[in-house]
């Protein structure tokens, strides 16, 4: 007579088996998730434009109210650029390329809104500039811009400080890697560093950096973005290097310059302004010039919907 085999132990069987299954399921789908978020590291998604237009006073109210506590990069105070700077012989920069919009064509050398940009269009575009715009190196908001910039330069140190690492491990002064680039774009932006000087010198200086440039690279097109605004808490400290009226004032050379060199000019400080025309305290509580991740990604909608 055979002997009947215990129940207890056919149960036991069957619950050894739905925990291997449910352990192989679970790690399974672990390793997908874990690849999914790896690939997004490798290849982030390209973020899409808003369901209705973006202006420029709508893009502003919506950071308006929004902190920011990202830490900025450090801005470093350095002396006024030496107006003598400015006295090369300036290059010829040409007329301004023929797709820009009817406000270029009318001699207005600002960017009007125009449709969203598909990031493609940033794929050679080179951005100059100061620590605000080597901050676009830490967020990854549009990473396939070429960023050459430092801390602390100004339109003076553009030419001596050697800020930039070459391949061959040398390290140059930012105009000078500049020649290394081929860029079908070039977006120049500097901030309070270059405001120690007084207009005509400003004038001077940012001139001869437009004029290399052009040079450089005459068949590139080139934006002059405006001098963002600083956060009223900045105004009224002792050491602020300067208010927004200034800005506002050098803004408007910026844009004289654009015309006489035939380039564009961005007004990118519009949608930086709150009510009062300045950076809210909100964006940059620590230092009042920087800002973190969400205002890059609000210049950078702005750029995208201001081309040429």
């Amino acid at each position: 007579m055979k002997k009947r085999k215990s129940p207890v132990f056919h149960s036991r069987k069957r619950g050894t088996a739905l925990r291997s299954f449910f352990v192989t399921l679970l790690g399974s789908a672990a390793i997908a998730v874990l690849g999914a978020g790896i690939w997004q590291l490798l290849d982030p998604v390209e973020y899409q434009p808003p369901l209705a237009p973006l202006t420029a006073s709508a893009l502003a109210a919506s950071k308006s109210d929004q902190p920011d506590q990202t830490d900025p990069p450090e801005e470093k105070d350095t002396p006024p650029p030496d107006s003598s700077s400015g006295s090369q012989d300036p290059a010829s920069s040409g007329d301004p390329p023929e797709d820009g919009g009817d406000d270029q064509k009318s001699g207005d050398p600002q960017v009007a809104e125009g449709e969203w940009l598909a990031s493609e269009y940033f794929d050679d575009a080179l951005f100059v500039g100061d620590s605000i715009t080597e901050g676009i190196k830490l967020y990854d908001v549009m990473s396939n811009v070429t960023v050459l910039a430092s801390t602390g330069v100004n339109l003076d140190s553009l030419y001596t400080k050697n800020a930039i690492t070459l391949e061959d491990g040398s390290k140059v002064p930012i105009l000078e890697a500049t020649k290394h680039q081929k860029p079908g774009k070039i977006y120049l932006m500097m901030g309070v560093n270059s405001l120690l000087s007084d207009e005509d010198s400003f004038r001077a200086s940012y001139s001869r950096v437009v004029d290399t440039l052009v040079e450089q690279h005459p068949n590139a097109i080139l934006y002059i973005q405006s001098i963002l605004p600083v956060t009223a808490d900045y105004e009224q400290r002792s050491n602020a290097v300067a208010d927004n009226a200034k800005i506002d004032r050098y803004n408007e050379v910026l844009k004289e310059l654009a015309a006489e060199k035939n380039v564009y000019y961005l007004n990118v400080a519009e949608v930086f302004k709150d009510a009062d025309g300045c950076l809210p305290n909100s964006a940059s509580p620590k230092d009042g010039i920087h800002f973190g991740s969400s205002w890059y990604r609000t210049w950078f909608d702005y750029l995208r919907t201001h081309g040429a």
